[in-house]
């Protein structure tokens, strides 16, 4: 049984209560009106209380009511929603419309909080694409150090959006600058072992530095990552064939042959290396 449906319904609408004043203290709204309609939903099953906790229950709920709606951070939400209802919830010995308003501003408030998030998204990824900008225009006039500083603000402070960290990388290996492009793909593989760009870029930079054992390494997690992809094993054939290992190149191109019969290039690399 769940924590709020322990007790009898008396105690289940005083606890609930209790979260949704506490939450409403602590300006989280959200979780004070999810509260606050457990408590009004719970509240018809009172209805064969008498005596002191009946007083109690009534005492109760039309505090909260009055709280609630006197609550300035409460207001400043209806406020911006043009909600001009006053008081917006009051008991009455209706509990089925107080949570029908209670439904009305969660629903306006978990809009209003989409809207902010897209808005912080939008600027965050407006700040972003000068950072990008930034790096680009340093790159073209020959001022790399300044570019790399700018990538590396990207990664920073947007690393942890899928994809970004690859585009870094795929920018430092556009530029040339390889040691650093590993490194930096190797961070995005590490974090999204899924983004399948992360391994193929930081491949070409390690073969950009010629360290075959490296990109050797790479193509392997690709296999383990992703299944023995024919592409993948073309290309690692192609690696050995350039790494003068040919007996490696001849087992990978007949192993993506025997993926992709059509792989007309694996079946040239095997009667190369014969």
């Amino acid at each position: 049984m769940l924590q709020g449906q322990q007790g009898t319904p008396f105690q289940r609408v005083r606890r609930n209560i209790a979260r949704a004043s506490h939450a409403l203290q602590k300006e989280d709204y959200t979780k004070a009106i999810a509260a606050a309609k457990t408590a009004f939903q719970t509240v018809p099953k009172c209805r064969n209380l008498y005596g002191q906790q009946k007083i109690e229950l009534k005492f109760m709920l039309e505090d909260f009511c009055g709280t609630f709606s006197t609550n300035p951070g409460i207001l400043d939400i209806l406020a911006k929603m043009h909600m001009r209802v006053r008081p917006y919830i009051k008991y009455d010995g209706n509990p089925a419309l107080i949570v029908n308003r209670l439904d009305i501003l969660q629903t306006r408030i978990e809009d209003l909080e989409r809207e902010k998030e897209e808005q912080t998204r939008a600027a965050m990824d407006q700040k972003r694409q000068e950072y990008l900008a930034h790096a680009e225009e340093y790159f073209r006039t020959g001022e790399t150090p300044r570019a790399k500083s700018y990538l590396r603000r990207v990664v920073d402070e947007y690393g942890d959006t899928p994809g970004v960290i690859t585009d870094v990388g795929k920018r430092m290996l556009d530029a040339e600058l390889f040691v650093e492009a590993a490194e930096i793909l190797e961070d995005s593989r590490a974090r999204f072992p899924s983004d399948a760009a992360a391994y193929q870029h930081c491949v070409n930079a390690y073969l950009g530095m010629q360290e075959y054992a490296k990109a050797e390494t790479v193509y392997k997690d690709a296999l383990r990552q992703f299944g023995n992809h024919p592409r993948t094993l073309l290309n690692l054939s192609k690696l050995y064939l350039a790494w003068r290992k040919r007996d490696d190149a001849y087992e990978y191109a007949r192993r993506a042959l025997e993926a992709d019969p059509g792989l007309d290039e694996a079946r040239k690399i095997m009667e190369k290396t014969e």
